[in-house]
Parts: C-alpha cells; structure tokens; sequence
C-alpha cells in the first residue's frame, strides 16, 4: 500500500533534519516524469514475459516462478524502502519490474480461462480511469483532502494489511477458512470485500497526491520525487489487481 512510504511524519521529519538547496527541492512535474518512467518499466516488462510465456495462442510452462519471484521482489522492495529513503531511485524501477512480472504472470493466468478474457484489459481501462478521475477531482478541488482525511485512511490501509494477513496465517491451521472463502467467492460478501479495497485503494491515490503537494510546497529534497512516484505505482498495481478480482468474482456468477 502506498500511504506507509508516504507517512506525514517521515517527510517532516526528512524536511526537518535536511539542508536542501532550492535547485535540490523535489516538484510535482519531477514525481510525474518518474512516474510515467517506473509505468514504462512495469508495461515493458509484462510485454517481454506474454512474448517468452505466451506462443502462438497457447501458455508455455515455467512462468509461475518468475511470477512468485516478482512478489517476492515488490515485497522486498517496499520493505527495503521503508528504511532507505535515499536509494528508492535504484528499488524504484526494480520494483516496476518486478511487478511487471507479476502482473504479467497475473494477466496469463486470467486471458487463458476463456470465461475471464478481457478481464485484464477491462481492469487496466478502469484503473486508469479511476487514476485519472481522481487526479481531476483532487486537481479541481471538489474532493478536498485533510490531514485528518490520510490519518483514517492510513489507519484504515493498515488494518485491512493486518486483518487480511492474520487470516491467511490462521487458515494454514485450519482456521477463519470458511470467511476467507467468503471473501474470495463471487458471494454478495466477496463482492462487498472488492468493492471495499477499491474503494479503499482509491481513498489512497487521494492522499498520495496530497501528500506529494504538501511535500513539494513545503521544500521536500529531490530525491523525494523517487518516493512519491514509487507510492504512486504501489497504489496502481493494487487498484489494478482488486480490479481485476472484482470483475473474475462478477464472471464467475454468470
């Protein structure tokens, strides 16, 4: 999730304890630029795995490591970035390609059900979508975002992240599996569950760009701008990914 890298607090803290010249202060056009450079890498990557995994219409063996490896990756990179501000700019792009090849491995799985082709191309299309819409609203004002608006999103972030894991963990002992089917079946309470973490996701992209305003108006170094595009996409690839299990739940009710 995105808000954890973008904690208020941390970036005070950063602006507090660092000298930072005028030409070394980060800017919203330097957050976009990295941006639109980690979304290449991220695409680039997913289109390199569908060309070595997916031939002449048929799956070819031997991707799900590389798909399992991706996660292992983005997982390492956030976590290694929590405690490295200064070197996102090299698990920046290391995390863009890592999450194109779980993305890319994601995507294979589901265009080769026949009943969930074009699915992926759907959720992209909405994702962006939501991206953009939001970006509007935020941009114009008619969505107004506070700091006590982030705080209960944060808290809101983090509690999914702990409830979500604590079952996991419990239904390797055989416990909470009859929820955890409920919330990933296509049932009215599985749909409710997507529904949530994409609204939930969305209340992010709010709050990054929020964040990454505050941070430029107030005078945050450059390499911030690294931060923030690296929120930014970790917010997308879960948007994108709650999207894409809305809709396999909505399919798979027909």
């Amino acid at each position: 999730m995105s808000n954890p890298i973008l904690s208020d607090e941390r970036w005070s803290e950063i602006r507090n304890t660092e000298d930072t010249a005028v030409t070394d202060q980060m800017t919203i056009g330097g957050v976009i630029n990295k941006s639109m450079l980690l979304l290449v890498i991220t695409l680039v990557t997913m289109g390199v795995f569908w060309m070595t995994f997916f031939k002449n219409g048929q799956v070819v063996p031997g991707f799900y490591p590389w798909m399992i490896g991706g996660v292992i990756v983005g997982l390492l990179c956030v976590l290694v970035q929590m405690f490295a501000t200064r070197w996102t700019g090299i698990i920046a792009p290391l995390y863009a390609g890592a999450q194109g090849l779980v993305l890319g491995g994601l995507t294979l799985i589901v265009e080769n059900i026949p009943k969930y082709q074009g699915i992926a191309s759907l959720a992209a299309v909405l994702t962006t979508g939501t991206m953009l819409g939001m970006l509007f609203l935020f941009k114009t004002g008619i969505i107004k975002v506070s700091k006590g608006f982030a705080t209960g999103v944060i808290v809101a972030t983090v509690g999914l992240m702990l409830g979500v894991g604590l079952l996991a963990l419990l239904s390797l002992f055989g416990i909470g599996t009859e929820l955890r089917s409920a919330l990933n079946g296509s049932g009215w309470i599985g749909l409710g569950f997507s529904a949530f973490c994409i609204i939930l996701a969305t209340m992010n992209l709010l709050v990054d760009f929020w964040f990454i305003k505050e941070s430029a108006d107030k005078g945050s170094p450059k390499y911030m701008e690294w931060v923030g595009a690296f929120a930014l996409l970790v917010t997308l690839v879960w948007l994108y990914i709650e999207f894409v299990l809305l809709l396999m739940k909505l399919r798979g009710r027909d």
